[in-house]
This record gives C-alpha cells, structure tokens and sequence, in this order.
C-alpha cells in the first residue's frame, strides 16, 4: 500500500461555464474591478498597470495582461494561450485555474499562492514563484530554466517533463508529496533542500553531479 504522501493527484480545476464576451472600456482591467464569467479574446493589455483585481469564471484567449497585476485573484478561469511574460502579479492568488499554451516568462509571482492550478505547455523561464505558497498544482511539459522556487513552500506539487536547467529551490519551506518526473534538472540550484522530494526518470545522473557539486565533492565518471 503507497504512503499517504505517496498518493497521486490532480488539481481541482474548474470548467468554465456560460460566458458572455467582454465590452470595452467596462470590462478592461482597472483597480479593484471584479468580473465574473467574461470571456476575453484577442485582446492587449499590457500597458496597463492593476492592483485589486478579482477574476472568477473567466476565460483568457490569446490575451497580452496587463504587465502590473498585483494583489489580483484568479478563480475557476482559463487562461489559453495568454502572454503574461514579465509581469510584476506579486501577492496575487490564483485557484482553480488552468494556465495552457502560453508564455510567462520572467512573470513575477512571488509571495503569492497557487491552488488547485494546472499550468500546461508553457514557457515559464526566469519566472519567479519564490516565497509563494504552491498547494496542488501540476506544471506539465514546461519550459522552466532557470524559475525561482526560492522560499517556496509546496504541498501536493509536481512537475512532468519539464526543464528545469538552472532553477532554484534554495531554503524551501517543508514541503509534502514533491514529484518530479522525467525532468531535465541540469544544474539545479538549491537540491539538497528537495530532502524528501520524490524523482522518478530524467537525467538521473545530471542530478547525482549536481548534488554532488553541493556538497563538494568530485565526481570522476569511468566510462
């Protein structure tokens, strides 16, 4: 019988329901509106700068956000396709929510949460998730080098296939059921606070060298 902390997960991830397309200007992000179940294709709101926002039942398209986002709350949306790269959505929260195909780049999200979030198929380099609270959440076939898990505290998290080259998880708070599967963690910074994660595939030896370097020790491979 698995250890409960064994046990598999997936996040509970809501469907979006009925939607109704958004109107400009009502529907644009500004401080502290709150949408519910609007649907927004095809738009750029990168030169606006957000704080307050509320978004529950949402769906996000092809949509550029608005590249300051913080203290924002995200529920029960969709974001397809969406271009988040560089934005500052420190202290924000995100629930139930599927982030896929798309691009966060250098997104900040730091001191935030993440709950119930599938992030999927996305380019997520230099982002920073660092000293924020990740409870069931998957990040699958990601593009992650060189992410900031800093600080981070996880519960129910883990990655499928995805690069992880030069991330960071230097003094992550205690976590409980870490997985990592079939990951490139090359140069990972921070491993020995993964003690307790659980690795299965990938590059194993990439990682027995990255430990190794850690603890300072040499390693001579005999081939």
């Amino acid at each position: 019988m698995a250890r409960k902390s064994e046990v598999r997960f997936e996040p509970a991830v809501a469907k979006v329901g009925s939607l109704r397309a958004a109107v400009s200007p009502g529907d644009d992000p500004v401080d502290e509106l709150s949408v519910t179940e609007v649907e927004y294709r095809d738009v750029d709101f990168a030169e606006s700068h957000v704080y307050g926002l509320s978004v529950e039942g949402c769906l996000f398209d092809s949509v550029r956000f608005p590249s300051t986002l913080r203290q924002a709350t995200i529920a029960e949306s969709t974001l397809r396709v969406c271009d988040l790269a560089n934005v500052q959505a420190d202290d924000s929260t995100m629930l139930e929510s599927v982030i896929e195909h798309g691009r966060i780049t250098g997104l900040s999200w730091t001191a935030g949460v993440l709950r119930d979030v599938l992030i999927d198929s996305t380019r997520a380099d230099l982002a920073s998730f660092a000293e924020s609270r990740l409870r069931s959440v998957v990040f699958r076939d990601c593009d992650l080098r060189q992410a900031d898990f800093q600080r981070t505290e996880f519960r129910n998290v883990r990655f499928e296939r995805c690069n992880l080259t030069g991330a960071r998880f230097a003094e992550t708070r205690p976590h409980q059921n870490l997985r990592f599967e079939d990951c490139d963690l090359t140069g990972l910074y921070g491993v020995s606070a993964l003690r307790g994660a659980t690795i299965t595939g990938g590059d194993l030896e990439s990682l027995a060298a990255t430990l190794a370097r850690e603890l300072g020790i040499a390693v001579e491979w005999n081939r």
